[in-house]
């Protein structure tokens, strides 16, 4: 990491940490799990967490971070990066009904919850440890609806992995069984007549996902989405196109589509 990055973390991190403790492990756990990963010699079963007391947008939050498990690194690019701030800028009005596939421990729907107070979130995560973090780090958040289950095409089980850091865990050949859930009856679990956006990012499922069964495409205005190897921007763009989305950006594996 250049100096001049370095620097811009350390101001980020101290602006909103909430109390010295929480600023110092921010930054030395950071370093901490940075160094392990760029040596491979992450432990994935160590789950060694932080509450982090931190203040966003004027909003206290506790924030528990696994130090080793990736969490701090979605934290960071999620909101010191703002990974998503220029897919989110391409949206022509605020969106009041997001659905959140692959919300991992919640980061992402924190940082949308704080940029759209007036939005209902629905947020959906397969992995039963990351499930317990998503719920414990968006309590204070009413706008957050959590739920428990893998995106999938169809309704069923499916078998999905924790073998992996926590943001690739994945549907697989094996793992833990899994309640899957379709995007149709999650809409009429929850009455979900529209969807303003859904952000996806669940790990290659999303080839399944939008290519079967995607009727429900019609009822979505937006997608902010990451793809995995095989699917290609190409391949998402004929799945889609007939449903009137076109690609807007693409910033590395991520990419917003919109309709016009």
């Amino acid at each position: 990491m250049s100096f001049k990055n370095y620097l811009s973390k350390l101001v980020f991190s101290t602006k909103i940490s909430h109390s010295l403790k929480s600023w110092v492990s921010l930054i030395v756990n950071s370093k901490r799990y940075s160094s392990r990963f760029e040596k491979n010699n992450l432990d994935l079963k160590d789950n060694e967490t932080f509450i982090y007391h931190l203040k966003i947008k004027g909003k206290r939050i506790d924030f528990y971070l696994r130090t080793f498990k990736g969490d701090i690194g979605v934290f960071y690019e999620v909101f010191w990066k703002k990974t998503y701030a220029k897919h989110l800028s391409l949206l022509k009005k605020e969106p009041k009904t997001i659905v959140d596939l692959g919300a991992h421990i919640g980061i992402t729907s924190i940082y949308l919850s704080l940029k759209y107070p007036d939005a209902k979130i629905y947020a959906v995560e397969a992995s039963a440890e990351n499930f317990e973090l998503l719920k414990a780090n968006t309590n204070s958040f009413k706008n957050i609806v959590c739920m428990n289950a893998a995106a999938y095409f169809e309704d069923g089980f499916v078998n999905f992995s924790n073998d992996e850091l926590s943001y690739n865990q994945k549907i697989s050949e094996t793992g833990i069984f899994t309640k899957a859930i379709s995007i149709e009856t999650l809409k009429k679990n929850f009455k979900i007549p529209h969807i303003d956006l859904m952000k996806i990012d669940i790990e290659g499922g999303e080839i399944d996902l939008l290519s079967k069964q995607n009727l429900w495409l019609s009822s979505v205005d937006n997608i902010i989405i990451e793809i995995h190897h095989p699917y290609t921007s190409q391949g998402l763009n004929e799945d889609l196109k007939s449903f009137g989305f076109n690609i807007k950006r693409k910033e590395d594996s991520v990419l917003t589509l919109t309709k016009d």
